[in-house]
């Protein structure tokens, strides 16, 4: 029973091993479908999902309230999926979010850029220019995603148990180092805890449901057993009632304490 995270480069592989070892260990891969699901849920269209999901967000993107509100949701989200174990997350900052949940490998896939290149040439059928283009500026989005709504470095290797490199390190390698790693002693006798990440996932679906609320700037609540607790000193009665409101709606959210 474990979670497992998926940070990967452009043209690494990366996509390809999560997708792999999520089929040879049973597990459920979830990607931008699945997480962009979860958003829907709470007002974000396909074009809503386009224009955040692992992308470098402009300055006016930076400075927006949807911004915080999609960081919020992308939390939820990748917490909600944790809970559910047995998942391999693919991106989404999921190795920032569940850096310290018991049980979550995180693996990063890398590969040299001349063969990151090679591959997307191979696989896409474009040119040189085109490919090297291509993957400087997925590493844009990357490195500028993470940083934006984590405050966290893409490269940084201690957000990593394992880093493969697959320059010559095959597919099939790739997976069954993947499938060594999370099943070993230090992974097999911890799993997620369950209710504590749904809370967690819940909080920040409340914060996010909190953000629309007009005159609310810091939302700050916590959910514990499916029931929220916000502060009573410091809000205007309209405000505290309007998020009351909203919050009863989020499934999941059994009442306010």
């Amino acid at each position: 029973m474990a979670v497992i995270t998926i940070s990967r480069q452009v043209g690494s592989l990366g996509d390809e091993a999560a997708g792999a070892a999520a089929d040879k260990l049973g597990y459920a891969r979830i990607g931008r479908f699945q997480i962009g699901k979860v958003l829907a849920e709470h007002g974000f269209s396909d074009s809503d999902v386009d224009r955040y999901d692992e992308t470098n967000p402009s300055l006016l993107q930076h400075l927006s309230i949807q911004t915080k509100i999609y960081e919020y949701l992308i939390r939820g989200a990748v917490y909600e999926f944790a809970a559910r174990d047995n998942v391999v997350i693919v991106g989404r900052g999921a190795q920032v979010i569940l850096k310290e949940v018991p049980g979550t490998l995180h693996v990063r896939v890398i590969a040299p850029h001349d063969t990151r290149v090679n591959r997307l040439m191979e696989q896409r059928g474009i040119e040189t220019k085109v490919a090297h283009r291509e993957i400087m500026q997925g590493d844009r989005n990357s490195s500028g995603y993470i940083q934006t709504y984590f405050r966290a470095d893409w490269e940084n290797k201690e957000l990593y148990d394992l880093v493969i490199n697959t320059r010559k390190m095959t597919l099939t390698s790739s997976v069954e180092m993947i499938r060594c790693a999370v099943h070993s002693d230090e992974f097999r006798e911890s799993s997620p805890a369950t209710e504590q990440l749904m809370d967690l996932a819940l909080t920040q679906k409340a914060k996010a449901v909190m953000l629309t609320i007009d005159g609310m700037e810091a939302p700050d609540l916590v959910v514990q057993n499916g029931v929220a607790y916000l502060p009573k000193s410091g809000m205007p009665d309209e405000i505290l009632k309007a998020c009351e409101h909203a919050i009863l709606k989020i499934r999941g959210i059994t009442g306010l304490g």
